[in-house]
């Protein structure tokens, strides 16, 4: 029987994962946290096999949350659920096992929980299309990968982002510009808020 402990700080979705994953006789939730610090405290005590981790917590973020288990934990499966895309991005690249959108059915989550992902990792349905769509805007325009590592830096300076590129500033200023014209906006902020509902980019 594989355990499981999850950590979200609504009561109602905490109470529905929980009646879900007692139709499946193979998972036992051996403990609920609705916050990030309590259940990184958990994982040595209670030696879960799975965390069903929410990403936007009251103390500190589920990426957060995930990054430092990852630091100490490579075995632990992680399943972040939320709300936006491009949290569900920064989970995947602090080291979930697989992420959903909160509007998903839980019986898309008690398919991953079954499943033996042998080192991959697992997208819902609904996230994996809208990563499938990211991935098509960027082919349709023609996006380069420094155009893309550009967008997402746009909430640093140009020579705070030239420096962490390796890149000259006026190239970061002349790469943006065509950004700009590529994707139909103005402003930085435009461009900004395109790369978050578009591409899912999260600027901290």
């Amino acid at each position: 029987m594989k355990r499981v402990i999850i950590c979200d700080d609504h009561d109602l979705v905490t109470h529905l994962l929980e009646t879900w994953l007692s139709l499946d006789t193979s998972l036992s939730v051996v403990g609920t946290f609705n916050r990030g610090l309590e259940a990184i405290n958990a994982i040595d005590s209670l030696q879960p096999d799975i965390l069903i981790q929410d990403l936007q917590l009251p103390d500190i973020s589920g990426v957060e949350v995930i990054r430092q288990i990852r630091e100490t934990n490579s075995a632990l499966r992680i399943y972040a659920m939320t709300g936006r895309s491009d949290l569900a991005r920064a989970a995947l690249e602090a080291g979930a096992s697989g992420c959903m959108l909160k509007d998903e059915s839980p019986e898309e989550l008690l398919r991953a929980l079954r499943s033996d992902l042998q080192g991959g990792v697992w997208l819902s349905p609904m996230l994996a299309a809208h990563f499938f769509n990211a991935n098509k805007t960027v082919a349709n325009l023609k996006l380069t990968n420094v155009e893309v590592s550009i967008l997402s830096h746009l909430n640093s300076t140009n020579a705070e982002i030239a420096k962490t590129l390796v890149l000259s500033e006026g190239r970061v200023r002349n790469v943006a510009s065509g950004i700009y014209q590529k994707i139909g906006v103005k402003t930085r902020e435009e461009a900004m808020q395109w790369a978050r509902n578009v591409l899912f980019i999260r600027y901290e």
